[in-house]
């Protein structure tokens, strides 16, 4: 059986996302009533592109993110950073920290990720200097670790996350 947990996005973020999404479609706009010929193809063709593409990555893929509990591990979905399925099995799980009070696991860098205030998703460098893959949108997090990287996950129900992963495991 599979249990799913929802990943929201920031009202913020989301706001900002669309913020940016909107800025990119008055360009495409303004590109389409302001020239002629050749220049008008150019500019909306570019810009109409690009507007797809930031609609994509700001506003879809933020918003298909879930996160998922089956008998195999726990499954990521975390576009466009790709899906990640950690194995309970092999999996050293240390539970619920606050990134605050326990400094160590820490984001302080993003090799690759998007973070808008407390919104994470992707992979980071941690203040203990190993590498995370990161989905939360606050500082209260679950943590395992497999294979040398830690995952820092905070579904919107995180306490009803950690109890389906801890009967999960103990179940193996």
């Amino acid at each position: 059986m599979t249990e799913a947990f929802g990943f929201s996005l920031p009202t913020t973020v989301l706001l900002l996302n669309i913020g940016i999404v909107s800025f990119i479609g008055i360009i495409c706009l303004i590109g389409y009533f302001k020239t002629r010929g050749w220049q008008r193809i150019f500019s909306t063709t570019l810009t109409g592109v690009l507007l797809v593409v930031f609609i994509f990555l700001f506003i879809i893929f933020p918003l298909s993110n879930n996160i998922r509990v089956d008998d195999n591990g726990v499954i990521l979905n975390a576009l466009p950073f790709g899906n990640k399925t950690i194995a309970l099995n092999s999996a050293e799980i240390a539970g619920i920290i606050d990134w605050q009070e326990s400094r160590d696991f820490e984001p302080t860098l993003k090799t690759n990720g998007a973070s808008t205030g407390s919104y994470k998703v992707g992979w980071f460098k941690l203040r203990n200097g190993s590498k995370a893959f990161l989905m939360t949108a606050r500082s209260k997090v679950f943590v395992f670790k497999s294979e040398d990287i830690y995952y820092l996950i905070s579904p919107d129900e995180l306490e009803k996350f950690s109890q389906a992963v801890f009967s999960r495991s103990q179940s193996l």
